[in-house]
């Protein structure tokens, strides 16, 4: 399993003290570190092992000034190196311009990439020790104990879906729709159809008729989805043209409707057009002014909006 050292003080022994250093020293530099592996078969191997999930980093390691920023303020703390892994085996999938990886690792980490649909870096993927994901964040601010306040929060997002998928599994028919939409709905739509198609599957044959609004539902996130394919694929007008479609299919208001809104805004900020991204925000925040995405709005508008007109 090849291991990746992350912590400068382990950096600065080594030049400090040469090639040999003395073990107490080694011993102290390890503890104040995270190992973090590239190979992640041995990650899900490990995570399923210790029974931790996996916190896994898709990083440019030696171009993407936020990487920096993130493994500066708080991979590298000891608050974080001391706490994060008790609950975490830490897999890093790296993207670098100018180190070169073997052919082996690229191909693994695209694979992942494009799994997760990953589109920028840093991107943060919290998962089950099969690589399911049930939360995906990046840089935060704030130093690694509001990091670790951050990770609790998404941890608590597993658990809720464990429970659903449990009480799912003794449950029949609508009501067992209703559980397994129950789990899904705890997790980000873009989450869901990549990792968790079988799930939507059989929510679909539970609810073929949309008795219980579910088939309207996961089709609008099978939309979502394909919109978000068409961004990182860099067909923006594609992208563009299937928001519209699927916000005449699934109207003004509503979670669905504010993620499509969401991605539009990204897709109309690519193209240049700061006016129609504000105004897609907007929309998005009304369409589910207490949404899944309600507060990250607001944040986008009063930080990169707020003087656009």
């Amino acid at each position: 399993m090849r291991i990746v050292v992350a912590g400068s003080l382990l950096a600065a022994l080594v030049l400090a003290g040469g090639a040999m250093m003395p073990m107490a020293l080694a011993a102290q530099a390890a503890a104040e570190s995270v190992a973090w592996t590239e190979d992640a078969a041995a990650a899900m191997a490990a995570a399923a092992k210790e029974k931790k999930d996996l916190l896994i980093d898709f990083t440019g390691s030696d171009w993407c000034g936020w990487c920096t920023r993130l493994d500066d303020e708080v991979f590298s703390k000891k608050p974080f190196t001391a706490e994060a892994p008790k609950h975490f085996v830490f897999l890093k999938l790296d993207f670098p311009r100018k180190r070169e990886l073997s052919e082996a690792l690229k191909k693994q980490n695209a694979e992942w990439r494009d799994k997760y649909g990953i589109s920028g870096f840093p991107t943060i993927v919290l998962a089950d020790a099969t690589g399911k994901p049930y939360a995906q964040t990046g840089y935060q601010p704030g130093g690694p104990e509001k990091y670790l306040e951050h990770l609790a929060e998404l941890r608590q997002v597993h658990v809720k879906v464990a429970e659903a998928m449990a009480k799912a599994a003794a449950a029949q028919g609508v009501e067992k729709a209703k559980l397994l939409d129950a789990a899904l709905s705890a997790l980000d739509p873009s989450l869901v159809m990549p990792s968790y198609s079988d799930v939507v599957d059989e929510i679909l044959k539970l609810d073929p008729d949309n008795k219980a609004g579910l088939k309207t539902k996961y089709e609008a996130i099978a939309l979502l989805n394909k919109v978000q394919a068409a961004l990182r694929g860099g067909n923006s007008d594609e992208a563009l043209k299937l928001a519209d479609a699927g916000l005449k299919t699934v109207g003004a208001t509503g979670q669905p409707a504010q993620d499509l809104l969401y991605v539009k805004s990204l897709v109309l900020y690519r193209k240049q057009d700061k006016a129609g991204a504000k105004a897609a925000l907007e929309a998005a925040l009304k369409a589910a002014p207490e949404g899944a995405k309600a507060e990250h709005i607001q944040s986008v508008l009063d930080r990169v909006f707020k003087d656009a007109k």
